[in-house]
């Protein structure tokens, strides 16, 4: 009796060491998928409404001019390439202090409808299946002391990624998304005009 007591108490703790190293593997599993889980650009390319671009390698760099209280607004795909689906909760900004994001539209069939900004709506958290990609528009507007921040004039702010925020798996994750281009946002120069020419 006392043998089978000892027996059944081995047994027992055979199947917990088992469950917790079932549990961990599974716990591994989980945070290596969610943690590396990317968003990445999707297929259709740029729409910025830029002053003027030029081709900067592979890339496109679309400039605009930074004026403070002023805002711009440039569009550009985001895609889930699997294998989950992903829900999409927040499109923002980097931190910076020269602009905020202030509004977000998006085309969900980007598929039917490309970039059209007119057929756009209100950016609301979406689910983004494995596969899908939708059209950003995101409108910045730069800090009313801008060029408080950003001196002398005609002094350069780079950006080649959308910063965003989702949940995979239930877990929250923040991941600056790539764009596709760069774009270039330019203080004035000392008469307020751009400082590149042909703009």
């Amino acid at each position: 009796m006392v043998q089978n007591a000892g027996r059944r108490a081995r047994r027992r703790s055979k199947i917990i060491v088992a469950a917790l190293i079932v549990a961990l593997a599974l716990l591994a599993t989980y945070l290596t998928i969610t943690l590396r889980y990317k968003l990445d650009h999707g297929n259709f390319g740029a729409n910025p409404q830029a002053l003027s671009s030029a081709a900067a390698g592979p890339y496109t760099e679309y400039r605009y001019l930074a004026q403070p209280g002023r805002s711009i607004e440039y569009g550009f795909s985001i895609a889930n390439r699997g294998p989950l689906t992903i829900r999409l909760k927040e499109v923002t900004s980097d931190g910076r202090p020269a602009y905020t994001v202030d509004q977000v539209h998006v085309n969900v069939d980007a598929g039917r409808e490309g970039f059209e900004r007119g057929k756009a709506t209100p950016f609301k958290p979406i689910d983004l299946a494995a596969g899908d990609q939708i059209f950003v528009w995101v409108t910045l507007r730069f800090s009313d002391d801008l060029l408080l921040n950003y001196q002398p004039p005609c002094a350069g702010i780079s950006l080649a990624t959308q910063r965003v925020r989702f949940d995979v798996l239930g877990m929250q994750r923040r991941q600056s998304v790539p764009i596709g281009y760069f774009v270039s946002l330019e203080t004035p120069g000392a008469d307020g005009r751009p400082c590149r020419g042909g703009e």
